[in-house]
């Protein structure tokens, strides 16, 4: 059996580093550092004078720690691990940052049709692909069923009033497709509470972006080719004040038996994904949607996918793989990002 590991869990967007080769670019501010597992890079144009650079970097980073600290699966004293080990039915008080992610969550679950759910957490680690360990084998028939048993959105409670969740059965949350996205907004929304207006927010190749690099000179990013032994770029996208987020399963995945198993498990059949859509970028306002929608996607598969994107208006970008190569295709709403400043 072979086992594949993404070298940054399942990056799938290369930053382009230099996007402008005009005289006029401005100077770069870059301030980076590792989190949540994986990297992340803020880029700076036009810093604020009144600005100070070591006051900046520490703000990124307690915002990164701050999701980190209450969402992470791998850290057991976070507040979603000490909810995950809550009884059945007694309500468990979160902050307002959980409980907003979680609200989201659920309202992704209904609008995807039941493709995105975080209580797929038991069959992500009964495949190998949670914080429990690596695949080793296929799952039995048995141990297929016992998980299933415990993934339902429909059995997560969410009180409004006073913040709390309860769980209808035994359930275990996974906010690993949305939580990176979420730190990405809150990074982004404290760079604009200190002025800065002009940046570029990426975590594990989620990407917000804020206003233009410079005037008529936009962000570039870039949607990697979807192949597992190197790093190329499929697409360049232009990307102000939008974030992008890309799911794939082209890098995490493992075989056996002369069969690849995606790491992206369908939770309305507890089988690791199996269709023609190797990569899905998303553009939306806000990091976490894009984040939560493009592992959404990837599980409902191109036709399905695209009636879900163009009926809810959802600016979405697909690679599907042929016998030799690679097509694309997209929605309506994404059309405009395909037009890139030189």
């Amino acid at each position: 059996m072979k086992t594949v590991q993404p070298v940054i869990f399942s990056l799938v967007i290369s930053l382009l580093l230099t996007g402008c080769s005009r005289s006029d670019a401005p100077e770069i501010m870059e301030f980076s550092g590792r989190t949540m597992g994986t990297w992340y890079t803020v880029k700076v144009a036009e810093f604020p004078a009144t600005a100070d650079p070591q006051v900046i970097a520490g703000v990124i980073e307690a915002e990164l720690d701050n999701v980190n600290d209450k969402m992470s699966t791998y850290k057991p004293d976070s507040e979603l691990s000490r909810f995950n080990r809550a009884p059945v039915g007694e309500p468990f008080s979160v902050s307002a940052d959980t409980f907003e992610v979680l609200s989201r969550s659920l309202e992704i679950w209904r609008m995807s049709q039941g493709a995105f759910d975080v209580t797929i957490g038991p069959l992500v680690n009964l495949w190998g692909f949670g914080p429990d360990g690596r695949p080793e084998k296929v799952p039995s028939a048995k141990a297929m069923k016992q998980a299933w048993d415990r993934v339902g959105s429909d059995g997560l409670l969410l009180h409004m009033d006073d913040q709390q969740l309860v769980k209808r059965k035994d359930l275990y949350v996974d906010l690993s497709a949305i939580a990176k996205g979420y730190a990405v907004d809150r990074v982004a929304e404290a760079l604009e509470d200190a002025g800065i207006r002009r940046y570029l927010v990426e975590v594990g190749g989620e990407i917000r972006a804020g206003n233009s690099k410079a005037q008529n000179v936009s962000w570039q990013v870039a949607v990697e080719e979807p192949v597992s032994d190197r790093r190329q770029i499929h697409k360049i996208i232009k990307l102000d004040n939008a974030a992008m987020a890309t799911s794939g399963d082209y890098r995490n995945y493992f075989e056996a038996n002369g069969k690849r198993y995606s790491h992206t498990i369908d939770p309305r059949n507890g089988q690791p994904i199996d269709h023609t859509l190797v990569s899905a970028s998303v553009i939306m306002p806000s990091c976490a949607d894009a984040d939560a929608w493009a592992t959404a996607f990837m599980v409902l598969g191109p036709e399905l996918g695209m009636q879900v994107a163009e009926a809810n208006n959802l600016a979405v970008y697909m690679i599907l793989k042929q016998d030799q190569g690679f097509r694309t295709t997209y929605s309506r709403a994404f059309e405009r990002y395909l037009q890139v400043t030189p």
